[in-house]
């Protein structure tokens, strides 16, 4: 089978993530191509392919694809080019964004990602963001308590995309003056520079606003970090903006307590989400669409 995964913009890395799985993990040809990866607050994210008119590679890759898997947007250039190829549409926003609309009807089978407010929001079955542990694996840390927190939205609390920007660096501040800890706050750097900083974090800090959860809960599950979420689950340290600060008081001066959640996240990331028995969700929903 030869799939190309497309994507207008980066997606906070979950293509490029699955593309490397899928190369790694199936014997399927895979092509990742972008428009973009990048974001305008500096993020940048690797890449495979670029879509670009002088690119001859990307074009030749989705002509000689069987699947095209298209994430979020719908590029006029893929209705003209179209040739038979059978269209998987994969929806990541919250809010819905875009023509979200125009990319359903021009899918043949449409899921969202496996996140709790994503498949509420779109009613659709969801194919679950790719990670893999044994890429991505705990750092030795030392020293004062590191608290990480790496927002994507400055969006206000009551919005479906809020981190609870204001607030969360309100709560941090807090901490700082009150105890010697080291607050890491990661916001518009290089993907791999993002992740190399969320590694050396013993809390890291996801959202505690939506009761959703996102990449940054995958990336410190792989990193063992003591996670916290408003999405109540056994491997992440539930918590909410109300109860933020004295949670991270209690991980911090009870390092028992968070040594407890760090492995918690890590046996998680292992057990239950690794790379190797995710991606198969993926293959079966491209082969059942080809069958169908």
């Amino acid at each position: 089978m030869k799939i190309v995964l497309f994507s207008k913009s980066p997606m906070a890395a979950a293509p490029w993530e699955l593309f490397k799985a899928l190369r790694k993990y199936t014997n399927h040809t895979i092509d990742l191509i972008n428009v973009s990866h990048s974001y305008r607050d500096g993020r940048v994210f690797p890449y495979h392919l670029l879509f670009r008119s002088d690119n001859g590679t990307a074009r030749k890759a989705l002509r000689n694809g069987d699947v095209w898997h298209v994430n979020n947007y719908l590029m006029i250039e893929l209705k003209t080019m179209r040739r038979g190829h059978r269209v998987l549409a994969q929806f990541h926003s919250l809010p819905r964004l875009g023509n979200w609309r125009e990319l359903m009807q021009f899918a043949d089978v449409c899921y969202t990602i496996a996140q709790p407010n994503q498949e509420k929001e779109y009613r659709l079955p969801g194919l679950p963001n790719i990670i893999d542990p044994d890429e991505y694996i705990p750092a030795k840390r030392g020293g004062k308590t590191r608290i990480a927190f790496a927002p994507s939205s400055k969006a206000p609390v009551g919005r479906p995309m809020s981190k609870g920007y204001d607030e969360v660096k309100t709560i941090l501040d807090g901490i700082a003056s009150e105890r010697d800890v080291e607050i890491d706050w990661i916001e518009g750097i290089p993907y791999e520079e993002n992740l190399k900083r969320k590694s050396r974090a013993h809390i890291l800090i996801d959202d505690v606003v939506t009761g959703n959860w996102h990449r940054t809960a995958l990336e410190g599950a792989c990193f063992a970090c003591a996670v916290l979420s408003s999405h109540k689950c056994d491997h992440f340290h539930h918590s909410t903006l109300r109860a933020l600060k004295q949670d991270l008081l209690k991980l911090i001066d009870f390092p028992v307590l968070r040594k407890e959640f760090q492995e918690r996240s890590r046996i998680w990331a292992l057990r239950d989400w690794h790379a190797v028995d995710r991606v198969k969700e993926y293959e079966q929903a491209y082969e059942r669409m080809l069958n169908d």
